[in-house]
């Protein structure tokens, strides 16, 4: 059994319904569909993290609401989860993730896929260092077993979003397993919480243009996640963490060392840069 967490907020009923028609028209697994709407206004973070406290299945998947996945969405996830499971045990936590064609209000497709439109290498990309620093597994493109869910708990509110959470903690004491194609359209409108940002010339020129402010609250953020992930596991923490975790403790020289010794690493020249830069 699937349990599939439908986190809403003021969602478009018709767009609602087609997400829910097609998570229900799902192939050759058992779902189970649980919504929660975020009637406080408390983000999705914190509604996913409630749904996260009601699932017991054996298997989970986060949904946005206003997405349509194709049908065998889950069906071939299951089938790269199944392999990670058998090479390491059910008890080993483990998270497998897809790609998404990204399209308009209107489903018709945009170009590039969610991934390719980040311009990231996947492989390199999953090492923990990386996604400390850069996550770019989005929530609608996961699966993950329920050693996962158990090991992750609540998600914490320093958490950049329950997906930056839950990828950490499957980097950290689990596996991760990719399947290399688009299962489901992800919309592209105002509305969305984070969006398919294309990561091209333009995009570089708005964040360069942010200034260093900018950049350092952003990395002011990733450091907190990464604090509130030492908080909860302690001495199990990779070193990794503990030591972007303890950024705002040492001088400038001590950042820049911790860089390069841990690989602490955006993706992109431009990025990183500005990372050495501003740190």
């Amino acid at each position: 059994m699937i349990d599939v967490l439908l986190a809403t907020y003021r969602p478009d009923p018709d767009m609602l319904r087609e997400q829910v028609d097609s998570i229900r028209s799902q192939r050759d697994v058992d779902v189970n569909l649980i919504r929660r709407e975020d009637e406080d206004g408390a983000g999705a973070a914190a509604n996913f993290s409630a749904l996260l406290a009601e699932s017991k299945a054996s298997y989970v998947a986060f949904s946005d609401q206003d997405d349509v996945w194709h049908v065998d969405k889950l069906a071939r996830m299951m089938e790269c989860m199944s392999d990670l499971e058998s090479r390491y045990g059910r008890d080993t936590p483990a998270l497998v993730f897809c790609d998404s064609v990204v399209t308009d209000t209107e489903l018709r497709p945009l170009p590039g896929t969610f991934l390719s439109r980040q311009r990231v290498d996947v492989v390199r990309g999953l090492s923990l260092p990386r996604l400390l620093m850069q996550n770019f597994i989005a929530g609608n493109l996961m699966l993950f077993n329920a050693a996962l869910r158990e090991k992750a708990g609540d998600v914490p509110f320093a958490a950049l979003m329950h997906d930056s959470w839950i990828v950490l903690v499957a980097a950290a004491f689990g596996r991760i397993g990719f399947v290399d194609a688009p299962l489901l359209d992800y919309r592209q409108h105002g509305a969305n919480a984070i969006g398919a940002t294309a990561a091209d010339a333009a995009h570089c020129g708005r964040r360069a243009r942010e200034g260093a402010a900018a950049f350092r609250s952003r990395l002011s953020a990733n450091i907190a996640q990464a604090a509130a992930f030492v908080d909860r596991f302690g001495g199990a923490s990779p070193e990794c963490v503990r030591a972007l975790a303890n950024f705002p403790r040492i001088g400038y020289l001590g950042r820049r060392a911790a860089i390069f010794r841990h690989g602490l690493f955006k993706q992109g020249v431009l990025r990183n840069l500005a990372l050495v830069l501003f740190a």
